[in-house]
């Protein structure tokens, strides 16, 4: 196994610690004498490596992960695949205006590949869920859609994850909230209605962490109202509000497979987002044995792989779906 230093957590007089990253994407630290290793430096582990604190890799990963890579690649698609050289204006007063952004939310939809009507009717069955930065061209809603639309229409949702069941009998939707009082959201929904079995989706593309909240008044009676006995039928340990807070998002999916009983969460990302990765996993580490089956990662990427090289007739849109959104150059 190699290793890479990622970052410098501490300096001492002494020592250093180091963060580490291996081949498969797992992190750790060393401790070494001051100026041992550079960032980006390779080595093999001679040393013995530690564990590592999971906010140092939430902070690492906010500063590193490639959205710099990423909003260039979405500009040059928008200027040089579909030539659109407007600029769309965001903020109430319309008075920021950015290149990543359409004027016009339906441009953020793959056309002329098989699935105009079906997606101009998946846009309409948004309602009031629609979101204004729809527009923008890193919007998680717009991936979503476009991602999902044609499988929907095809009754391939199988190409996801064995989870989604049978796909002639699947009733599907977008920002559904199962829970009216709780409010969860999930991007996208699926219900084998023979099967009962149930698949949630939480969909990210450029969102830089998973959403925290403050530990507030509010949302400390929230939890002991809503939350506090599911997660004690979930999590191994006691949570502590921080810990809860801090991946209030990721949490409140998760225990959704215990207040409906075998529903399946699901986080749908591309593959460059290893950090999100990171997150969830070491979320999922927090919760009991029994449960995890019922948690999946699925990339983006493998997904749409899997379509191409099969020559699906869904081929062509998948193609261009991957042009858009997945072919960036980053360095993980």
């Amino acid at each position: 196994m190699e290793y890479r230093i990622v970052d410098t957590l501490s300096k001492g007089k002494l020592n250093s610690r180091y963060l580490v990253k291996d081949t498969a994407g797992l992190f750790f630290s060393i401790k070494k004498p001051e100026g041992t290793f550079r960032i980006g430096e390779c080595f093999s582990a001679d040393t013995p490596l530690d564990s590592v604190n999971q906010k140092w890799i939430d902070s690492y990963n906010k500063g590193h992960y490639p959205r710099k890579a990423m909003m260039g690649h979405l500009t040059w698609y928008k200027e040089n695949v579909l030539l659109d050289l407007k600029k769309g204006t965001y903020g109430k007063s319309g008075n920021k205006i950015y290149s990543h952004i359409f004027d016009d939310p339906y441009k953020n939809l793959i056309t002329d590949k098989g699935y105009d009507c079906q997606l101009s009717e998946t846009m309409a069955s948004l309602g009031k869920t629609f979101r204004e930065d729809f527009r923008h061209l890193n919007s998680s809603q717009a991936f979503a859609v476009n991602f999902f639309t044609p499988l929907i229409h095809d009754r391939k949702l199988c190409y996801l994850d064995p989870c989604f069941g049978n796909p002639l009998v699947q009733d599907c939707c977008f920002e559904l909230v199962l829970d009216k009082a709780e409010k969860t959201q999930f991007d996208f929904y699926s219900n084998d209605i023979v099967r009962g079995c149930q698949c949630s989706v939480e969909v990210k593309y450029s969102e830089n962490s998973f959403g925290a909240t403050k530990s507030d008044e509010k949302h400390l009676k929230k939890r002991e109202k809503e939350y506090r006995q599911y997660m004690t039928m979930l999590a191994i340990n006691d949570v502590s509000d921080s810990q809860f807070y801090d991946y209030y998002q990721v949490w409140r999916n998760l225990l959704y497979t215990v207040k409906n009983k075998g529903q399946h969460i699901c986080f749908l990302f591309p593959k460059f987002r290893g950090d999100l990765k990171q997150t969830i996993e070491c979320i999922i580490g927090k919760c009991k044995e029994e449960y995890r089956p019922f948690f999946h990662i699925i990339y983006a990427d493998d997904v749409v792989n899997s379509i191409i090289e099969s020559n699906s007739p869904m081929r062509p849109f998948y193609e261009e779906f991957k042009k858009k959104y997945l072919d960036i150059d980053v360095i993980q």
